[in-house]
């Protein structure tokens, strides 16, 4: 009766983590959701930091005097607000998954929160960064600022993502 009893408890349990004969397990089930939530929101941030691109294309081809950068740092640094936005929620959601995510990855995962949810503070002006705050009105910008859109699915584990470059 004990040896019995184990077998059927170690069996419920397998089926719950493993899941049964040819079904994806819970885990599996739910890293394959996670991918496919990085992969909906990279599509809405991937077409906000084109934008931001093209932005900081006009912004590169406006001379050190004009008086149209402050308006278009302005946009510029709105623009970004945007693309972080979905940056950090795909972090957070991350973040629920630990399991899903890469070893190297994970132990970077709360600094990465921390770091995109300051850039954002800052850009809105409601965070310094070494006691300054963001002013669009000196019309400067480091225009090398997310040249490079990475994709978060490198964060996972199982299938790489071609990281897009600008």
């Amino acid at each position: 009766m004990p040896i019995s009893l184990a077998l059927t408890v170690s069996s419920i349990w397998a089926t719950f983590n493993f899941g049964p004969i040819g079904k994806p397990s819970r885990a599996a089930l739910e890293c394959a959701e996670l991918r496919e939530f990085v992969i909906q929101e990279e599509v809405e941030g991937r077409s906000e930091w084109g934008k931001y691109r093209d932005l900081v294309t006009q912004f590169d081809g406006l001379a050190e005097n004009s008086n149209q950068r402050p308006a278009l740092v302005e946009s510029m640094a709105m623009s970004i607000v945007e693309v972080l936005g979905h940056d950090l929620t795909i972090y957070k959601e991350m973040s629920r998954f630990p399991s899903c995510i890469k070893m190297e990855r994970r132990e970077q995962l709360p600094n990465i929160i921390s770091e995109t949810e300051s850039a954002i503070n800052f850009l809105n002006g409601s965070e310094d960064i070494n006691g300054d705050f963001f002013d669009p009105n000196l019309g400067t910008w480091n225009t090398g600022y997310y040249s490079e859109f990475i994709s978060a699915l490198d964060y996972l584990k199982g299938e790489t993502s071609a990281t897009a470059g600008a």
